[in-house]
């Protein structure tokens, strides 16, 4: 049986890349893991999913990838900018946020997320008692209040879910730990790879 059947047709994900990656030196998204580039594992277990998906970023080489590509809406705002920009270009009812550089992110993980999202508050991921923002569902609701946050200069993306409606969903299995890794350096690549070659 198909565990990825049910449609979602009021989510869009947006996968956040083409950042300044300083500790990597290189664009994440685009660095080379298990002989495809890292942002490919994300896209490909959100195409299980079938769920419309767009790439923010600032670098035309994601074009390749043959997905609708958005440059930061207000330049060097992090992630709280991508997260605005996503919303000002979809018309779906809420937005899922995705990082590049977590490349064991599964479809089974994503659908957790969404089969808990609703378009009243926010869907935060858990692990490890801490909130992840960047594999999180938003409402677009809340889009004059992510204007306003930057505009104050609140850019840290755990505050703004803490001060708006949320629901805390801990992944807290054995695998979440893999699933959870983010890829920030060489080093980090290096040992992935070596850790789970599969």
């Amino acid at each position: 049986m198909n565990l990825f059947l049910k449609s979602y047709p009021n989510i869009e994900a947006f996968v956040l890349a083409g950042g300044k990656s300083s500790r990597m030196g290189r664009d994440k998204g685009l660095v080379s893991l298990n002989e495809e580039p890292m942002i490919l594992h994300v896209l490909r277990e959100l195409e299980f999913l079938k769920i419309p998906t767009k790439i923010i970023a600032n670098n035309s080489a994601y074009k390749k990838f043959n997905l609708p590509i958005y440059n930061d809406v207000i330049p060097e705002k992090g992630p709280m900018g991508g997260l605005l920009t996503a919303m000002e270009n979809t018309k779906a009812e809420m937005v899922l946020l995705l990082a590049c550089d977590m490349p064991f992110i599964t479809a089974s993980a994503i659908e957790k997320l969404l089969n808990n999202s609703d378009n009243e508050q926010i869907t935060a991921s858990m692990f490890n008692q801490k909130i992840n923002p960047l594999f999180s569902i938003y409402p677009v609701i809340l889009k004059e209040n992510i204007k306003k946050s930057i505009a104050l200069g609140n850019l840290k993306m755990t505050d703004f879910i803490l001060k708006n409606q949320h629901v805390l969903l801990p992944f807290e299995n054995e695998i979440s730990g893999k699933i959870f890794k983010n890829i920030n350096t060489e080093k980090e690549r290096k040992e992935a790879e070596k850790k789970w070659k599969d």
